[in-house]
């Protein structure tokens, strides 16, 4: 009868632990699975470079900063096709599982990145985030692109939208930033530091250049795609 008592009395502390957890918004060291939004998306790049994308192009991945830049700032600039395969929430562990299909596959060119800051809203660790585009640069390496480039991640402002902001702060990404050009450093790859470009003389997301505090506006893209026009081929 001890054992049954037991046994309940430490089932339902499960339970209630789980249920807290889900109250409380607990975040565990991984990026959830995609929802059927996510899902779809990834699922329509990887049919488009199955059937209708060129090799030897131009491919832009990463979360909602990449998914809303009007890539056709480039048109003229470069003799590559653009591609864009950004993903509003993509975290970096969901980036390099979807690699392969969503980029690698058609050869390009040049491949730009830029992902992390779902990561640190959610409390993955920076050397796990730092990790996993280390990962992404490897494979890169072992699949043949010419020019990698890894852009660093951008300041935030609370100010203008705390909401939107969550935890994410200005300390954790320029920590982050920084073993990311260590990283780049080593394995001979361009790093693009668009934090210092759009931050203000406080170090935060500099308000002419954000809508929100976290994503750029359309002068913000203007800076990026300027940076970024100097170090692709």
């Amino acid at each position: 009868m001890k054992i049954k008592r037991t046994s309940v009395a430490v089932v339902s502390l499960l339970c209630l632990s789980i249920f807290a957890c889900a109250l409380l918004g607990c975040v565990s060291n991984t990026s959830t699975e995609y929802d059927v939004v996510k899902q779809t998306k990834k699922d329509n790049f990887t049919l488009l470079n199955e059937n209708y994308a060129q090799q030897n192009q131009t491919v832009f991945i990463g979360d909602s900063i990449i998914e809303i830049y009007n890539t056709e700032l480039f048109d003229g600039v470069l003799d590559t096709k653009v591609y864009n395969r950004g993903i509003s929430g993509d975290t970096s562990d969901k980036l390099l599982e979807r690699l392969q299909d969503n980029a690698l596959n058609i050869a390009p060119q040049n491949l730009v990145t830029l992902v992390g800051t779902n990561d640190l809203s959610r409390k993955i660790s920076a050397d796990t985030v730092c990790d996993n585009i280390s990962k992404v640069v490897d494979k890169s390496i072992e699949s043949g692109v010419e020019n990698i480039v890894v852009c660093s991640l951008l300041p935030v402002n609370k100010s203008i939208n705390g909401k939107m902001v969550g935890i994410r702060n200005n300390k954790d990404i320029q920590l982050l930033n920084s073993m990311l050009k260590d990283m780049c450093q080593q394995k001979q790859v361009v790093f693009v530091d668009l934090y210092t470009l759009l931050e203000d003389e406080d170090g935060n997301f500099d308000n002419q250049y954000t809508y929100d505090g976290l994503h750029p506006n359309a002068q913000g893209y203007v800076v990026i795609t300027q940076a970024l026009k100097k170090v692709l081929r």
